[in-house]
């Protein structure tokens, strides 16, 4: 732990320069060296979208669902916000493997409102709380204005973020789709493309999150960023977390 003194000491000033609030885990191979508000809960934005790929995979492990099976994208399905399927034509014919590839590396909110349809709010609610995720929950869709009205929202914290991304990364289909991630905005943008990363952001207005793993040649980080306050500063508090990093551990 000593070898990581400095490191624990850059990674507090950094935190320290943020006005906002910030719950991160940094794990070096496995072990913790540093953590903050760990357990804070957050608004989850699209690292919600985590939790339903893991109880997807829990659906086709069982055989009640295959990444093969056909879906068809309809105009009703489509909702505002990130992703491709709101543009491309009515009937679209997509797989399971798609809309899970699509929630994960373009966050599309349309592929992931269809995801919960298939697996159903209430189970994966309940497959959530199975797998003891204790901040987490999912009240509600992807751009439910209604529901939100009345008071419904996602939430997460950096503990369950991490705990949820381990467990994806032993399932290689997981792992393939969240290290093919498009959206490099946050934690790899000042190293995009030097390195493996395999990750998920989640964004709303004061929210910018970022968690995932970085493969070094030697070695793996596990970074995990929730944060809250102004937009821009917490981006580029994501920025400079995840710059910290790689320096540290670019020639391990």
């Amino acid at each position: 732990m000593e070898r990581f003194n400095q490191l624990k000491s850059n990674l507090q000033n950094i935190i320290n320069e943020f006005s906002g609030k910030v719950g991160i885990i940094v794990k070096v191979d496995g072990e913790e060296i540093f953590s903050k508000n760990e357990s804070k809960i957050f608004q989850s934005a699209s690292l919600i979208k985590l939790f339903i790929l893991e109880a997807l995979l829990e659906k086709i492990s069982q055989g009640e669902l295959s990444y093969s099976d056909k879906k068809s994208v309809d105009s009703m399905d489509k909702v505002p916000g990130f992703g491709v399927l709101k543009v491309l034509d009515d009937n679209l014919s997509v797989t399971i493997k798609d809309l899970a590839t699509l929630m994960i590396t373009l966050s599309d909110n349309t592929a992931t409102n269809m995801l919960i349809d298939i697996l159903g709010i209430d189970y994966i609610q309940s497959f959530i709380e199975k797998k003891n995720y204790y901040e987490t929950q999912l009240q509600r869709k992807m751009y439910d204005s209604e529901a939100r009205e009345r008071g419904l929202d996602n939430f997460t914290s950096a503990r369950d973020t991490l705990k949820v991304l381990e467990n994806l990364y032993c399932d290689e289909t997981a792992l393939f789709i969240l290290k093919n991630q498009l959206c490099n905005s946050k934690i790899p943008l000042y190293f995009f493309r030097k390195v493996e990363v395999a990750h998920k952001t989640g964004d709303l207005t004061n929210i910018e999150h970022d968690a995932g793993r970085i493969f070094f040649k030697n070695s793996f980080v596990d970074l995990i960023i929730l944060a809250e306050g102004e937009n821009k500063e917490a981006v580029l508090l994501n920025n400079r977390l995840g710059e910290c990093i790689y320096e540290n551990f670019k020639n391990c």
